[in-house]
């Protein structure tokens, strides 16, 4: 101990802290207790804010009933390479996870009983129940985002199937006990929970009020703002993902043509790349790699994703293997879940 005394008096805090960005969150928890400047550095919001943001992986998980599977996070992962689940129990019996990725590190759960939603950091293993909201609707639609500026994670719920003239908004860590109602000022209905978070905005598929014609509508997650964006054309409503860094979706009417919004702001302008190959498929898309990978997740109870190359114009499958020695049958193995750009998060709940 009075060697690592020593090292902490030699080296400055800023080089300190930047040798410790680089471990893995495993460690970092553990180093925790090496010295009182260590235990200083990991828990300032600086670095909880700055860590693992530099390495994106691959989270695999599953939900049936009270058992959740989860594998350790992939960075480097090949079709040779199995991944081994380990289990964890959730409190709810009817839990799902919307369709929205990892949000800097944390993920949202909807409990269909109790109609709460949870936050999970799977780095942590640490589950939060939020309370619930006050909606017109039983059922909800609920979105993760996160502002980097003051780096706070919100969450928002909208009613299903109606139409929102408000939304309610729970911000983690502020010592906050209830909702937050927030005016939309853009009536619209949400009937596919299909969103992704960008760059501080929450992005989602929605319905104008009068019609059944979809747009996207964006929420501000610092300012807490809504805007409506036009689709560039017919698309299909499950299929909304990041795609390098910019939000993207297929053509309905040409399954190999790709739109994504390249400019966010009130321009509002879209493009679009052609791929040799279909991109909806008989699979689930959920999303893309940091590599331009798209993964797809097949709609019945299989325990394996598959990822299109597109450049290559090449298919590889990714199976979980090790389930028969963990005691998992078939039916406990529930529809697999796949966060494509999950960073660790030491942010505690």
């Amino acid at each position: 101990m009075e060697q690592l005394s020593t090292l902490d008096s030699f080296l400055p805090r800023d080089l300190t802290s930047e040798i410790l960005l680089r471990l893995p969150a495993k460690s970092v928890g553990k180093f925790r207790c090496v010295s009182k400047l260590w235990l200083s550095i990991t828990t300032d919001p600086c670095f909880i804010k700055s860590f693992g943001t530099t390495r994106p992986s691959l989270l695999l998980c599953s939900i049936q009933g009270h058992n959740m599977f989860v594998t350790p996070s992939i960075r480097s992962y090949s079709s040779s390479q199995p991944f081994y689940p380990y289990p964890m129990k959730v409190l709810g019996e009817h839990c799902y996870f919307p369709h929205m990725d990892s949000v800097q590190g944390l993920i949202c759960i909807v409990d269909v009983d109790s109609l709460k939603p949870l936050v999970w950091n799977p780095t942590m293993g640490q589950l939060l129940f939020l309370p619930k909201p006050k909606l017109s609707s039983r059922h909800m639609n609920v979105f993760l985002g996160y502002d980097p500026v003051q780096g706070k994670h919100k969450v928002a719920c909208f009613p299903q199937r109606k139409t929102c003239h408000v939304c309610r908004v729970f911000t983690l860590g502020s010592g906050q006990e209830s909702w937050k109602t927030v005016k939309t000022n853009i009536e619209h209905s949400v009937a596919v929970a299909s969103g992704r978070c960008i760059m501080g905005v929450i992005y989602y598929l929605a319905f104008k009020s009068q019609g059944s014609d979809a747009v996207v509508m964006s929420f501000d997650v610092r300012s807490e703002t809504f805007h409506m964006i036009e689709l560039p054309s017919s698309i299909h409503c499950d299929s909304l993902i990041t795609y390098k860094g910019r939000l993207a979706c297929i053509d309905a009417n040409n399954d190999k043509r790709l739109w994504s919004l390249e400019d966010a702001t009130d321009k509002h302008k879209w493009s679009f790349q052609d791929f040799l190959s279909p991109l909806y498929k008989m699979f689930e898309l959920q999303g893309s790699t940091h590599a331009g990978e798209f993964i797809y997740v097949p709609f019945n109870k299989s325990p394996y994703i598959e990822l299109y190359d597109p450049v290559g114009n090449s298919w590889r499958r990714l199976e979980f293997e090790g389930l028969e020695f963990e005691g998992i049958s078939d039916d406990e193995f529930g529809h697999t879940k796949a966060f494509t750009n999950h960073t660790e998060s030491l942010m505690p709940l």
